[in-house]
């Protein structure tokens, strides 16, 4: 009996310490040892499938080599460019071309905006707006390097540029409103965080590891606070972004920097709430509950925002990969990587349960989006947009039963029906061969693939 308290403390202790200590092997492992620009990509390993991926369609607008382009979207249309200066609206369900337009210049960033303005940055640093019909409405010219996509918001447009400056933007005539000025470090990344709004505030991520609230309206600064903590001699060393679009959590903003922390932040005082050790080039998603981001060296992490960002779990299956921002899709998280892959990941256990490859060997475009609970659209570097289906295995199989149970009462009436006619021909027509229609195709034919009809004529 007097085991009994030694052992659940044994127990108890044992859990206490084993949770904290994997954590931390996986960070140092993420954190110091990973290097994403010199490991090997991590090589596709087996999994249980229990999710599957159906192409709805593809469609390629033109051609392309930069990874950041973006889409707009609606339950009716989509709209693409590509860097060739191409640009294509698509119906949605079916990926059929409603206009396409070829602008004759190199498009650097886009497409933003909405389906009457459409905003995109071309080679030369100009910023120009379509209507809806694809025919311009204004262009002006940006003084300066713009690395994320023009955005509309409260009727103004707004861009970022490389020297972390914001441009609030008029829409109708093309003039600038205000232009809000942060002072830059010696050494940055070649990115910049995509703006957030709430509640008539803009949050911005900045050099340094800064997190920045600027006043909507007037462009006047709110506040400044530290998402990660500059360390080092070098200007290498000291070299920290904030590069993901910061999360808006009712009265905290969560923001995470390339080589530092993850933090929540009040969103009226600017004081630190919690932070974790966790870096990400990449943004992060968030369903209300937990914040999912891919590391820096590509491990997938489920982070509790209620629990001051402990891990729930890490996935280190696609280290190196060079994954996409990762999305919420029903049950699932799903991230692209450099050789046209999608996969998801159970949202509850980080375990791969579904892949799909859209293209071989070409990588897919930083930014895909879920549309609904279970459809993904996106670009990949070839230019082509893709609209993909996601299903769970049980759907699949309860679809097959349904299509088997058509397929027996189809057969049932074709049989009863055969049968009064074969009572109704002479003895001398029952000698003939019955021709069947449905056998006029090859075995191997694309056209006999999922007829279950012609499948019985083999």
């Amino acid at each position: 009996m007097r085991l009994i308290p030694l052992i659940f403390f044994t127990s108890l202790l044992f859990g206490c310490f084993v949770g904290p200590v994997q954590d931390f092997v996986d960070q140092m492992d993420d954190q110091y040892f990973a290097d994403e620009f010199n490991n090997i990509p991590t090589e596709i390993k087996p999994y249980e499938k229990k999710a599957s991926m159906q192409l709805i369609w593809e469609n390629k607008v033109g051609d392309n080599d930069v990874n950041d382009l973006n889409l707009i979207f609606s339950e009716e249309f989509v709209i693409a460019a590509t860097s060739d200066g191409s640009l294509r609206k698509m119906q949605i369900e079916n990926g059929k071309t409603i206009w396409e337009k070829d602008i004759s210049e190199e498009i650097m960033m886009g497409v933003g905006g909405d389906f009457e303005n459409i905003l995109f940055i071309t080679e030369n640093s100009y910023l120009w707006c379509l209507d809806s019909e694809g025919n311009a409405i204004w262009k002006i010219f940006i003084d300066g390097e713009v690395l994320t996509t023009p955005v509309i918001n409260n009727k103004k447009v707004y861009v970022r540029l490389a020297n972390y400056e914001i441009l609030q933007i008029d829409l109708k005539q093309g003039d600038i409103d205000w232009r809000y000025i942060h002072s830059s470090p010696p050494l940055s990344f070649n990115g910049i965080s995509p703006l957030t709004f709430s509640d008539g505030v803009i949050y911005g991520g900045f050099g340094a590891g800064k997190l920045v609230a600027v006043h909507q309206k007037s462009g006047a600064f709110i506040w400044e606070a530290n998402v990660s903590q500059i360390k080092g001699v070098t200007d290498i060393d000291r070299l920290t972004d904030v590069l993901s679009k910061p999360i808006i959590n009712d009265s905290e903003v969560y923001a995470v920097s390339t080589s530092g922390d993850l933090t929540s932040i009040d969103r009226r005082s600017a004081s630190i709430i919690w932070t974790r050790k966790i870096s990400s080039f990449n943004n992060i998603a968030f369903d209300g509950f937990d914040i999912y981001l891919t590391h820096k060296s590509d491990s997938v992490y489920s982070l509790d925002s209620k629990k001051n960002g402990k891990t729930n779990w890490r996935n280190a299956d696609l280290q190196y990969r060079r994954l996409t921002n990762p999305i919420i899709i029903g049950n699932y998280i799903a991230v692209g990587d450099f050789d046209g892959y999608l996969h998801l990941l159970n949202s509850e256990t980080g375990v791969v349960e579904g892949r799909a490859q859209i293209t071989s060997d070409v990588p897919i475009g930083k930014n895909i989006h879920a549309i609904g609970n279970n459809k993904i659209l996106g670009i990949d570097l070839g230019g082509n947009v893709f609209y993909i289906q996601v299903k769970n295995i049980s759907e699949e199989i309860e679809e097959d039963r349904i299509d088997g149970q058509q397929y027996i009462e189809e057969n049932s009436i074709e049989a009863t029906e055969a049968t009064e006619a074969t009572e109704a021909t002479e003895a001398t027509e029952a000698t003939e061969a019955p021709t069947n229609e449905m056998c006029d195709v090859d075995e191997g034919d694309i056209r006999n693939k999922g007829n279950r009809k012609r499948k019985e004529c083999y």
